[in-house]
């Protein structure tokens, strides 16, 4: 499996609170993959981070709110 380009770099903690519902899909996710919970969301955050690269406005604001 292939490293993240983040594990090169210093890292820091972070907590997030989410629906239950959306935490048993990434662990299921993470079990397919035999990845943890935690790989999945660093990977989902960097590839948010890619795709919206320069731009400071999300298209999900409001969806969720």
């Amino acid at each position: 499996m292939a490293r993240l380009a983040i594990e090169k770099t210093k890292s820091v903690r972070t907590s997030v609170m989410l629906p239950s519902d959306c935490y048993e899909q990434i662990q299921a996710m993470a079990d397919a993959n035999q990845v943890s919970a935690a790989w999945v969301i660093r990977h989902a955050v960097l590839r948010l981070l890619r795709e919206q690269t320069g731009q400071l406005s999300l298209p999900l604001v409001g969806e969720d709110r």
